[in-house]
């Protein structure tokens, strides 16, 4: 499908497609390797620790046959190990496939067939979830004698900007679970996005709140680890309770937090103080209702993107309104990002006029693991994505806010 660009698509910016997240992460731990990377309220991990951590799991796992766009499982909670287990993944060349511990086993099973990851990375109390026919079942913890004997050194894998970074399970269309690829360039396109828009620096705190099959979970690591900021990953007795989040992110002195939708509107509603670290609160994963009070110390960014467009298509900060008839913006086009409104007949429709939101640019995903013996998972981009009916008005300043069906 074509349309025709209008201005409030141009959204160009230059960035390094060719590399990879983890190549940035490792000149980051040559500048700063003392600096704080990681932590998680019980112990704490600096630039080069994370390093060689990740390092002697990438070796590992390269012995175990991995190299570029193979996936591999990562089975594992919350916390530093699980960003070890990625990054270490993404160091031996191929891509995470993280499988959420708290899934039901049948889906995990189905996912597990589906991917076909010939290496599953895992903690031992969650090893008994999977079967061990047919995967080598690397755990973290019981096989730590193996991997504190590999070096510490940065492996070689030869993966670009072009080979995959992760995959990841959505609900899909049909009910069923549908694996969706993104490359490094996909997601450092986001990355470069993130750091400029908001203006990331090394003194950044940022939390870690999503589950690890969250999309989202990867914006809350990679654009902080690939410009000197730290990971705080928030405790799993709190990280859905809106008054101790709000205490914890004053008493850890956050600047940048990601939570999801119900969440975020409840805890914009809680008294802040005048002064607080907080600078962004980004939000996004379902339609925002509520827009926050003229009092709120920190700004409230609104952002949308199917898992497909890797996390975020459009982002725009929400201003307070205290009477609105419109619900609050879903933003502009992120970075080399395109979005179209269009008719049943695939052309644009003006401004203030009602169509569906198409979605175009560097984020589209390569593929997704649709059915193995159609040959539909073939590595071709896609040019114009439906976003999966969202109907939207586009304003005349470009924003765009999705019609609210009554």
């Amino acid at each position: 499908m074509c349309a025709k660009r209008n201005p409030n698509t141009a959204t160009q910016q230059q960035y390094p497609q060719a590399r990879c997240i983890h190549q940035l992460i490792e000149q980051q731990v040559r500048c700063t390797p003392q600096a704080l990377a990681l932590t998680d309220g019980q112990q704490t991990m600096s630039y080069r620790e994370l390093n060689e951590r990740a390092n002697q799991l990438a070796h590992c796992l390269q012995t175990l046959g991995i190299k570029p766009n193979v996936p591999v499982g990562a089975c594992l909670e919350r916390g530093i190990e699980l960003i070890i287990g990625l990054l270490g993944i993404l160091k031996a060349g191929g891509a995470y496939v993280p499988f959420d511990p708290t899934s039901p086993t049948e889906r995990l099973a189905f996912m597990r067939e589906d991917v076909q990851a010939p290496v599953l990375v895992t903690q031992s109390k969650l090893a008994s979830r999977f079967s061990s026919q047919g995967t080598s079942v690397l755990c973290l913890d019981t096989d730590a004698c193996w991997l504190t004997q590999q070096s510490m050194d940065d492996p070689y894998s030869g993966a670009t900007g072009n080979d995959l970074a992760y995959v990841l399970y959505t609900s899909g269309s049909t009910g069923m679970p549908k694996g969706v690829q993104i490359t490094h360039s996909n997601v450092l396109n986001l990355v470069f996005w993130h750091q400029n828009a908001f203006s990331l620096v090394p003194s950044d705190r940022a939390s870690q709140q999503t589950s690890p099959a969250f999309d989202a979970a990867g914006w809350e690591i990679w654009p902080y680890l690939t410009c000197g900021a730290s990971v705080h990953v928030i405790a799993e007795s709190i990280r859905k309770q809106p008054l101790a989040l709000r205490d914890w992110f004053l008493a850890k002195n956050i600047t940048m937090a990601f939570l999801p939708t119900p969440l975020a509107e409840q805890v914009i509603t809680l008294e802040w103080p005048h002064c607080t670290s907080l600078r962004f609160l980004l939000t996004g994963g379902d339609t925002l209702h509520r827009y926050p009070p003229a009092s709120l110390p920190f700004t409230l960014v609104n952002n949308y993107g199917p898992t497909e467009t890797t996390v975020v298509a459009t982002s725009g900060p929400i201003l307070p309104a205290a009477r609105s008839a419109s619900p609050p913006t879903i933003g502009r086009p992120i970075a080399n990002t395109q979005i179209y409104i269009l008719d049943e007949e695939g052309q644009q429709v003006a401004p203030g006029v009602v169509g569906e939101l198409y979605i175009g640019g560097m984020e589209l995903l390569v593929a997704t693991f649709i059915d193995r013996s159609s040959q539909q998972n073939s590595l071709s981009p896609i040019p114009l994505r439906r976003s999966l009916g969202l109907v939207c008005i586009e304003q005349v300043i470009g924003a765009v806010i999705v019609k609210m069906e009554k």
